[in-house]
């Protein structure tokens, strides 16, 4: 299913009233992520913020590496909507996500006001689940104005309560590829509703007018750490489209 129609799906489950196709935006910018693990590049996740004063969607797509896929393979789509405060950001409305890991075991997740709902297999049905609270996961780190203070965020299925430990300024060197410059250091404990603790390190800086993370690195134990790197420069959506 295209990522649009995935946004579209989510506004009818929140509001009955579709997507406008055409939409004039305060700001719209693309984003495109090279995730690695050591020297492995692992795949790519595209990262598209549209905001029109006080709404905003977030369209996203991550698709392993063919490297990576030797190993293991994870591809999907998902896409948040919600209301963007003036000095606080993003605050999810609606979430919707479609994995497959593997090239199989479809997961569908629905997120939206009345509740939420998962589809786990292809051969299953919709179940109703508790809805988490907080703010979907994507929106709290890649798109606060600075450092999230702290508080539930979620996957659209699962509640994680995100711990920020610290913020610093420092100088974050990518290289020709990727942003270098001042960043925003921020560093989080992510806890699952098992009790599992996960540290992330996410810098964050000024892209194209917007606050952006431009690096978000996740510690894994007895592995070696995630990261994502922006790849500089950000690219305007409409030249992508076009081609």
């Amino acid at each position: 299913m295209p990522c649009r129609a995935l946004v579209a799906l989510i506004v009818m489950l929140l509001s009955s009233q579709t997507l406008s196709a055409v939409v004039q935006d305060t700001y719209h910018g693309l984003y495109l992520y090279d995730a690695k693990m050591a020297f492995l590049k692992a795949g790519e996740l595209r990262l598209e913020l549209s905001r029109q004063a006080d709404t905003y969607e977030v369209v996203g797509r991550f698709k392993t590496s063919r490297a990576m896929s030797f190993y293991y393979t994870f591809n999907g789509v998902f896409a948040a909507v919600g209301k963007w405060r003036p000095f606080g950001g993003p605050v999810t409305t609606a979430y919707m996500s479609r994995t497959t890991e593997n090239d199989r075991d479809l997961k569908i997740v629905l997120n939206y006001a009345q509740g939420a709902r998962v589809l786990d297999g292809a051969d299953d049905q919709f179940e109703s689940v508790e809805r988490p609270g907080g703010i979907d996961l994507i929106s709290a780190l890649f798109f606060s104005p600075g450092c999230y203070e702290g508080g539930v965020v979620h996957d659209g299925e699962d509640a994680y309560r995100l711990t920020l430990n610290s913020q610093r300024s420092r100088t974050l060197r990518g290289g020709k590829k990727y942003f270098t410059g001042e960043v925003i250091r921020c560093d989080y404990a992510v806890r699952d509703h098992k009790n599992r603790q996960r540290r992330v390190i996410v810098s964050m800086a000024d892209v194209r007018d917007i606050h952006v993370a431009v690096q978000v690195r996740a510690k894994i134990p007895l592995l070696p750490d995630a990261v994502f790197r922006l790849r500089m420069p950000a690219i305007e959506p409409q030249s992508v489209r076009s081609n």
